[in-house]
């Protein structure tokens, strides 16, 4: 069983804390995504589990070992980075190769490792080719490829799809999820890309100015952002966080912002009772359904409707936000549960 455990993690250069006691316990074989934007602190976390950087204090496990202080070599780690970092000298194959030639690997082991791990990532075709001849996407492949070939117990992958294009994204993102089941590699894995990390995780990390704000499931973390930045971070458009002066009910104590997702309203275009009369200022059509800007009394916020609602911008509209979708949230901006 491979899991990872980080506990209390701090690091500073100078006198910026970048990571600020970071603790994590990833599960054996799990997909673990670190997200945040950049400078929160995910990339310097990541580089210190492969031991790239040295933390200031705090430890890594990988299993049962304790390896904060043992060289990458021997943690048995393997990481993609972004730029992919393919030999243009060497052939697809060599290039899965590198790492098993490093370690003095048998060749019948190398050669079962190569072709074994280009069929997962559907490069077996290519094995003869320098990377001159492949595409960005097909080099990604290979990077992936000879990471797994080295039989790691941990796999970290640093923004490695962040250079394709939107359309191969896509691609890859769909293939990367059930490669790295296959592999059965517990994984862990840095954006800055909330879709990217939805679609991807099986937990996921947020982190915000080298904390880590919520740690759990994809579902849980849209459904019950921990904070406000969880909730203004996740969710396209986010969180809509509105002073409970307009809430008609229990208002929970230490309340100070009612947080809902701007699909999580009752709408009509005519009034009614509890309902608030909102003046539209922008509408969006995006195909499923229109997007509106919206104000109630000075306080902006989005709303998701549906397409048959025929509604223009300047025009009265009437909201009640679902009662099982309410989330209330401290002036601290910690979720009421």
């Amino acid at each position: 069983m491979t899991t990872i455990t980080v506990e209390n993690i701090k690091k500073s250069f100078g006198d910026a804390d970048i990571l600020k006691s970071v603790s994590l316990d990833i599960k054996d074989q799990e997909f673990t995504v670190l997200l945040g934007p950049s400078g929160c602190g995910k990339s310097t976390l990541l580089r210190i589990i492969a031991g790239l950087e040295s933390q200031d204090s705090g430890i890594i496990k990988i299993g049962d070992r304790v390896v904060s202080h043992l060289p990458p070599r021997e943690r048995n780690v393997a990481m993609v980075f972004q730029n992919y970092a393919v030999f243009p000298h060497m052939t697809v194959f060599e290039n899965i190769a590198f790492g098993l030639r490093m370690k003095k690997a048998p060749e019948k082991k190398i050669k079962e490792n190569v072709e074994r791990t280009a069929a997962l990532m559907h490069i077996d075709h290519l094995l003869k080719r320098y990377s001159g001849q492949l595409s960005g996407g097909q080099r990604q492949r290979v990077a992936v490829a000879r990471a797994l070939a080295v039989e790691p117990d941990v796999l970290l992958m640093d923004e490695p799809l962040s250079n394709l294009d939107a359309l191969l994204r896509l691609q890859m993102r769909a293939e990367l999820k059930s490669v790295l089941e296959a592999s059965k590699t517990t994984t862990v894995y840095v954006t800055h890309d909330q879709v990217e990390a939805m679609s991807l995780a099986d937990r996921i990390a947020v982190m915000n100015s080298g904390r880590i704000d919520q740690y759990d499931v994809p579902d849980e973390i849209y459904s019950n952002p921990a904070t406000e930045y969880v909730g203004s971070f996740i969710g396209n458009p986010p969180m809509n966080f509105i002073s409970p002066d307009y809430q008609v009910g229990t208002i929970p104590a230490g309340a100070t912002q009612l947080g809902i997702r701007p699909e999580d309203f009752n709408v009509s275009k005519e009034a009614r009772d509890n309902y608030w009369p909102i003046t539209v200022l922008t509408r969006e059509k995006l195909g499923s359904h229109q997007q509106l800007s919206a104000e109630l009394n000075g306080q902006l916020f989005r709303v998701n409707i549906p397409n048959e609602i025929e509604i223009e911008s300047g025009n009265t509209l009437y909201l009640m936000p679902k009662e099982d979708k309410k989330r209330w949230y401290t002036e601290g901006g910690k979720i009421i549960l």
